[in-house]
């Protein structure tokens, strides 16, 4: 296994402070970096929510990477290579309320994938960030914990992942996510797990910091085929931390309801005894009004007034418009209001006939590489304020970069490109009126900025975002991390992750770059080696110390990927990474080829066989954060 980072805590000095509310006009927090490297939140030991163990976390914890052709008849679908070193994506990372030395994160994880699964990770760290500590949230297929066989997920499910995660007041944990089977019947799934705040002692390792307790299915899928029925995804949670004595410690969730060739809607559900049960849920955005929705986020005010904000799209086959919508509820989450416009976007949408290009199936006109960078905005409200306040971070296209695209790929529209930035609205009425859109960091009008995500607490706000500023090939005509000739940019400084803080209530910024180190976004570690893909959204969480407020944030990165050579392509594009196959062709003329060959095939387009050691850093996608302090 790969040493662990050990990472010092990196702590940015937010130096001009003082206490504000969201209506009061004081300086913007000046941002200063004074020490220390990021933290590798995926590298440390796996061990088991009960302190057991099982073949997924001893695959976990292994380190192996062997590149002889795989046996089939193995029960692994790769005997050969171990887990420690698959892909992680889409983060959260948030505080322990009560203990801002413990924080637990969660992420896609790829360990288990040569045991035929994929499941939703977990971690945490009991030193404030420094070091940390990996799981899996019980359920999944080799999971042979009591508790773990008495998930719903547990049999029924082979993949889980999108997670989200909030504290109550109290500690105690609700993790959740979608669920579902790749083949056979989907099941596409919401469910919400339960930690209590009791700490489990693990032999060898930090105390466990939350007791799981149970799980339940928040949101039910059909068990279709192909993603034709009911699939549930795209969910968010939040839980009331406010002193409202009617609405503390409910627990809310909504989602995107995908019904195959159907239109989305958003729905929600609430439980007010603690997760144990949920509400029927309840659609939020109107049928034929609002046209295709998703990217839904909660946000809870002081007084308990609960707001949920999602995007909606300009889709042909319905009336709806690219732009960004809310629905208000001031009975806990009981009822809500119909959905308001907050405003139009342009949104930044690399596309070239596709969302997602790369080589073999997934090769585009251009042949430029990249991955989808979907519009998700986020919205938040400061829960430990009496004051009216919600805010909203997003990125689209700034209009003024528009213009008409040279080739056929495209990121602002059909036949246009243009740059991408994040900007922060913010709302002191209800959501009934919003303030202009202030960008966060302009960042002298270079680069792209994606997959933003804002907090509030203590009269403070936090965004975090990815941004390709230092990408030295940067052009609005391609994608980040491209040559004008579709292959990689030489230097791999491509992205880098930022911190934006604001002590005036978002109308203005200061921001500080907290990645010590930027990546390649573009390696193509999925879809057989074949095309990218970094998730869909980063994370911040803020809290109080005691001293002052702390800020975590957390990104997916691809520092640690070992690039390599495709040997299915002709030609070296630069985004291949390290990979094992046998050559079917060459092997077969030595009379050992393809006839007797029996393991797994790469795509039909190219004589080898699928990639033998996937356990040798080529699929080494990580999740990094940082810790920023907010006096």
């Amino acid at each position: 296994m790969r040493p662990d980072s050990r990472a010092r805590r990196l702590v940015v000095a937010l130096l001009a402070g003082g206490a504000m509310v969201a209506a009061t006009l004081t300086p913007a927090l000046a941002v200063a970096v004074v020490g220390g490297t990021d933290d590798d939140v995926t590298s440390g030991a796996c061990v088991r929510h009960d302190g057991g163990t099982d073949q997924a976390i001893e695959h976990c914890n292994d380190p192996s990477s062997d590149d002889t052709p795989v046996d089939p008849s193995g029960g692994d679908v790769d005997p050969n290579d171990g887990g420690s070193r698959r892909q992680a994506n889409e983060p959260f990372a948030i505080f322990d309320p009560t203990d801002p030395q413990t924080i637990v994160a969660g992420w896609n994880d790829y360990s288990m994938s040569d045991l035929g699964a994929g499941w939703q990770g977990f971690g945490y760290s009991r030193d404030g960030g420094e070091t940390w500590t990996r799981s899996y949230v019980p359920g999944y297929p080799a999971d042979t914990s009591d508790e773990g066989q008495e998930s719903p997920l547990f049999g029924n499910n082979t993949e889980a992942g999108d997670p989200i995660a909030a504290f109550d007041n109290d500690g105690n944990l609700y993790v959740g996510g979608i669920s579902f089977n790749r083949a056979g019947g989907i099941n596409g799934h919401v469910y919400v797990a339960r930690y209590d705040a009791q700490d489990v002692e693990i032999d060898g390792a930090p105390d466990y910091p939350a007791d799981y307790q149970f799980t339940r299915i928040v949101g039910v899928g059909t068990p279709s085929r192909n993603f034709w029925g009911i699939f549930q995804d795209k969910p968010m949670l939040e839980v009331d931390r406010t002193a409202n004595a009617e609405t503390e410690g409910n627990v809310y969730v909504c989602w995107s309801r995908f019904t195959g060739a159907g239109q989305n809607k958003i729905f929600f559900s609430r439980s007010t005894d603690g997760g144990d049960t949920f509400s029927k849920p309840m659609q939020l955005s109107v049928h034929g009004k609002t046209g295709s929705v998703q990217g839904c986020d909660i946000a809870i005010e002081g007084d308990g007034d609960v707001y949920v904000t999602f995007r909606t799209f300009a889709d042909p086959s319905t009336p709806g418009e690219n732009a960004l919508y809310i629905v208000r509820s001031t009975d806990g989450g009981a009822s809500f209001s119909r959905p308001g416009k907050i405003r139009g976007i342009v949104p930044y949408a690399p596309n070239d006939g596709t969302r997602d290009c790369g080589d073999g199936p997934f090769e585009c006109p251009t042949s430029y590489v990249f991955a989808r960078i979907p519009l998700e905005p986020r919205s938040t409200a400061d829960q430990s304020s009496p004051d009216d306040g919600v805010w909203l971070a997003y990125n689209e296209v700034d209009p003024d970069t528009i213009t008409e695209s040279e080739t056929s790929y495209n990121s602002a529209g059909f036949g246009q490109v243009g740059r991408s930035v994040v900007y922060v609205v913010h709302s002191d009425d209800n959501g009934q009126t919003w303030s202009d859109p202030v960008a966060v960091d302009e960042a002298g009008g270079i680069g792209h900025q994606f997959f933003p995500d804002i907090d509030a607490l203590g009269g403070s706000l936090a965004v975090v975002w990815q941004d390709s500023r230092t990408d030295e090939c940067y052009s609005l005509q391609r994608p980040m991390g491209n040559t004008e000739d579709a292959t990689a940019c030489p230097n791999d400084n491509v992205v880098n992750t930022f911190v934006a803080t604001s002590g005036d209530g978002g109308t203005s910024w200061d921001s500080i770059q907290v990645s010590t180190e930027g990546h390649q976004p573009n390696f193509e570690m999925f879809g057989g080696r074949d095309v990218p893909f970094q998730g869909d959204y980063n994370w911040i969480s803020l809290v109080d110390t005691g001293a002052g407020l702390d800020a975590y944030a957390s990104w997916t990165d691809n520092r640690n990927v070992v690039p390599g050579e495709d040997p299915r392509e002709e030609e070296q594009d630069g985004f291949d990474v390290l990979q094992c196959r046998v050559d079917l062709g060459t092997e077969a003329a030595a009379g050992s080829g393809s006839s007797d060959y029996n393991g797994p095939r790469a795509r039909t387009d190219a004589p080898f066989s699928g990639d033998n050691c996937g356990n040798g850093g080529g699929l080494d996608q990580d999740i990094f954060g940082n810790r920023v302090s907010v006096p």
